[in-house]
């Protein structure tokens, strides 16, 4: 059975692994999206702060002791808008053979527990365009697309 919590120091090494399996496969979506060869270094000083950050949030799902899947999440200002703060999906990732059994679901519905207990109404997902995959999940979660972000390389 798959339970859900906050992530510790003791899961840095696992979350290392994760996000940057999810950064290279983000990789595969564009070439603006290639990762640097000290990919992991610069996941570990993220993770680290994000452990420590009021305003950031790490989950993970575990089965049986091991780590397969994790989310981090942003705490950010919307000062131009009401409600005030949102949250945002920056990282998410589900071990392959974990996929497609509600362990997705069961992270995101933790994350929004956890948000509504912080008075936090409204949470948002940052993934690449072309990842079809998680369009899906998101709108079948009830997300909906509200923001765009074009790029171009200069």
């Amino acid at each position: 059975m798959v339970t859900i919590r906050r992530a510790t120091k003791e899961d840095v090494k696992t979350l290392i692994d994760f996000f940057s399996r999810m950064y290279r496969l983000n990789s595969e979506f564009d070439p603006l999206l290639l990762t640097p060869e000290n990919l992991e270094e610069r996941i570990n000083k993220v993770v680290e702060k994000s452990l420590e950050d009021q305003n950031e949030m790490i989950v993970v799902a575990e089965d049986q002791g091991r780590i397969v899947g994790t989310a981090r999440v942003l705490i950010i200002d919307r000062i131009f808008y009401t409600p005030e703060k949102e949250a945002l999906i920056r990282e998410f990732y589900v071990h392959p053979s974990y996929r497609r059994q509600g362990v997705g679901n069961e992270i995101v519905n933790f994350i929004i527990s956890e948000l509504k207990e912080r008075g936090i109404e409204i949470l948002g997902a940052e993934f690449p365009s072309r990842n079809l995959i998680a369009i899906s999940f998101y709108r079948k979660m009830g997300f909906r697309e509200i923001y765009c972000e074009f790029i171009k390389k200069i």
